[in-house]
């Protein structure tokens, strides 16, 4: 097809040297994926399974409310992370971010 191009960043494999340059490319595909913000920030369940609401005398205030939805999306949104930076290390330097959770804490282990 002309004019149309498909294009996939390729991953860098860390092992151990010239981290420099192997974070400032995955932190490039990590944001070019928009999972940026969850490697550098992190995020927390809410401690409770119920759904809070909170109205005003109008209408409902949508952004208050963490839906069960919305925190499994994030939740497959870090597990994306977390694979990518556990797929963009060798299997020398994966034992150290093996037994993380999160994404976060995979990178600041590296």
């Amino acid at each position: 097809m002309a004019g149309s191009t498909s294009f996939e960043l390729r991953t860098p494999i860390f092992n151990g040297e010239n981290y420099e340059f192997w974070n400032i490319k995955m932190h490039t595909i990590l944001k070019s994926h928009g999972l940026w913000e969850l490697v550098e920030i992190g995020f927390t369940i809410p401690e409770t399974s119920t759904v809070v609401v909170v109205a005003d005398e109008k209408k409902e205030n949508d952004a208050a409310t963490e839906t069960p939805t919305n925190v499994a999306k994030i939740i497959m949104k870090d597990a994306k992370a977390l694979g990518l930076i556990q797929g963009a290390v060798t299997d020398q330097i994966f034992p150290r971010i093996s037994n993380e959770e999160t994404s976060k804490g995979a990178w600041d282990i590296l």
